[in-house]
């Protein structure tokens, strides 16, 4: 008898609205399961494309079975997490392994609505091999398919709400202050400058960075911490630190009566002089709030030491780079490559002494608590004697 080769019909629901919607668990296996969560879905969201996709998979399920011979085909529906992201991926992952382990599948056909899903691929192929790849694309009626129907949609879509519409409203928001005031140029400058911070931050998986800070001085505000203050004194000298940049940028231009190709780079060093320790102290703020919370609340300092002598040596490194810098651009080079020693040298045995406080602290916990299970042990001795 030959041996029949497994298949296993894969639909990929990332953003789990299978679960959010239906209230469903996953994984879903087999294809009356999958009809009823598909009936399930629709019914609380008769316009989520995720019925078309379970479907869709049930469907190949069945041609598969009933066409390919030595194929024994299943179908499974396997969710992720509304936060679309590692979350969702480390989720799809565990419940693929517990699947496999059901089925022993030897490979899969993966069926989704979307390139969002197909994110996935490799995740399936690090435990299987894909012998095809189905995208699911709804047609949809005539007036559906209008242009306010599509942006209404877009625009209810959280994901694309919560990702796209904040940094659009904060651009438009700054260029409305600064086209009233008459500073176009800032206008574009700030908007230029915040829309590369987006896309750093968008690169480098952290868009999310400022949702967490305010969500942070929220729960501080709530819960009557101290850190809730140094969040407001942090915007305050952040907000300084950039006007004393400013001036003193303004003031590199309006001594310097020709204009060179060496004024923007330039220039950029004088507002890193001017706001540098402003900015210092902006960082340094939170940090400080974070320490004394803990000291209030009893906790043991530890890594919060290492960060607060790092931005300090930041600080100083940068200072010392951007003094370095304007004393070289004046024919100053032995007291430029001066300051540019010992601020680096400075920047090293500060850190090198906040690291050393943080291990200090890590190792006086480690010994408190082997000193604590050893009283305990020592304790639990005499009993088991008598």
């Amino acid at each position: 008898m030959i041996k029949k080769v497994k298949t296993l019909v894969i639909c990929v629901d990332r953003d789990n609205d299978i679960g959010e919607k239906a209230g469903l668990e996953t994984p879903v296996i087999g294809r009356e399961a999958s009809l009823s969560a598909a009936t399930k879905l629709a019914l609380a969201d008769s316009e989520d494309s995720d019925i078309n996709a379970i479907f869709e998979a049930i469907r190949i399920y069945e041609r598969v079975n009933s066409s390919e011979e030595g194929v024994e085909a299943e179908v499974v529906l396997v969710a992720g997490d509304k936060e679309v992201g590692i979350t969702a991926d480390i989720k799809i992952g565990k419940e693929l392994d517990d699947v496999l382990s059901k089925s022993g599948a030897d490979s899969a056909i993966l069926v989704s609505d979307g390139a969002e899903d197909e994110w996935i691929v490799p995740i399936i192929q690090s435990r299987m091999k894909i012998d095809s790849v189905r995208r699911v694309v709804v047609r949809q009626s005539e007036p559906l398919e209008s242009t306010f129907y599509v942006i209404k949609r877009l625009f209810e879509d959280p994901r694309f709400s919560r990702t796209f519409l904040p940094p659009i409203g904060l651009i438009l928001l700054a260029f409305s202050i600064f086209l009233l005031v008459g500073q176009l140029r800032w206008a574009v400058g700030l908007t230029l400058g915040f829309a590369g911070i987006y896309m750093l931050l968008k690169g480098m998986g952290r868009e999310n960075v400022m949702t967490e800070f305010f969500e942070t001085v929220k729960q501080s505000l709530y819960s009557g911490k101290i850190s809730f203050v140094t969040y407001i004194c942090a915007l305050v000298l952040l907000l300084a630190g950039t006007s004393q940049g400013i001036v003193e940028y303004t003031k590199y231009i309006e001594d310097l009566p020709e204009a060179g190709e060496r004024i923007l780079l330039t220039g950029l060093v004088y507002y890193v002089k001017g706001a540098i320790w402003w900015y210092v102290g902006a960082a340094l703020a939170p940090v400080i709030g974070k320490m004394m919370n803990m000291l209030i609340e009893r906790e043991r300092i530890v890594r919060q030491w290492a960060i607060l002598f790092s931005i300090f040596a930041s600080g100083l490194m940068l200072w010392g780079g951007s003094e370095c810098i304007i004393l070289l651009s004046r024919g100053n080079y032995p007291m430029g490559y001066l300051y540019l020693f010992f601020s680096i040298l400075g920047a090293i045995i500060i850190s090198f002494i906040g690291v050393k406080i943080s291990w200090y602290m890590r190792s006086t916990i480690i010994r408190g608590k082997k000193k604590v299970e050893l009283e305990a042990a020592i304790e639990i001795e005499p009993d088991k004697s008598g």
